[in-house]
């Protein structure tokens, strides 16, 4: 994601730069600083290389400048003047993501390939949430909400659980042995009863 949507392809933005560039390299096609620099052959005239292959694709075969026959295989690459602008201070690509660094034009691809800034997305399940790539370890295992959880305790707990098993086992052994017992004094409460009730008839 770079501050310009356009600068994916063409010049790079004045507002870029650390100090100001001045206006003799900027492109006439696009208005921005040079990008890859490239020349017509008699005149000389500068533009963005993608800038003026787009515009030799789209239009005429000519400088829009001069006029002169032009085409890609003919455009020169002008040494000093792009010797010059790969020295010049730029910020990075993801600036408007937090990146507070400047680097040499000529140093700005290899930065913006590692730099932290740069967004990625997160690897949890049903996450999936936009993040600064040197944030990504720590959302993905402290953050997110999505994140897989390690249970440093699992062999206490399966023990607890074990005995907690056990328990309701001997618990519902007791239990049943307490029915059984009650079912017992029951059936012999039931014949007491019943002699005391034959006793009484007897005795009538």
């Amino acid at each position: 994601m770079a501050c310009c949507p356009t600068e994916e392809k063409y010049g790079y933005e004045d507002s870029r730069f650390e100090k100001d560039v001045d206006q003799h390299f900027h492109c006439s096609i696009c208005y921005n600083v040079f990008k890859e620099p490239r020349m017509c052959r008699n005149n000389e005239h500068v533009f963005c290389l993608a800038c003026i292959s787009e515009h030799l694709k789209v239009n005429s075969q000519t400088c829009p400048e001069c006029s002169e026959h032009l085409s890609v295989d003919t455009l020169r690459r002008p040494r000093v003047l792009s010797n010059y602008l790969s020295k010049l201070k730029i910020n990075c690509d993801y600036a408007s993501r937090g990146c507070p660094e400047f680097t040499c034009v000529e140093d700005l691809k290899a930065h913006v390939a590692s730099c932290g800034f740069a967004p990625v997305f997160c690897s949890n399940e049903n996450c999936g949430m936009e993040i600064n790539k040197q944030e990504k370890d720590h959302h993905e295992t402290v953050v997110c909400e999505y994140r897989k959880t390690n249970c440093h305790d699992c062999g206490q707990i399966q023990e607890v659980v074990g005995r907690l098993e056990g328990s309701l086992v001997a618990l519902d052994g007791n239990v049943e042995a307490a029915n059984e017992k009650m079912e017992k004094n029951h059936a012999d409460m039931k014949k007491i009863v019943g002699k005391i009730g034959r006793k009484f008839s007897a005795n009538e």
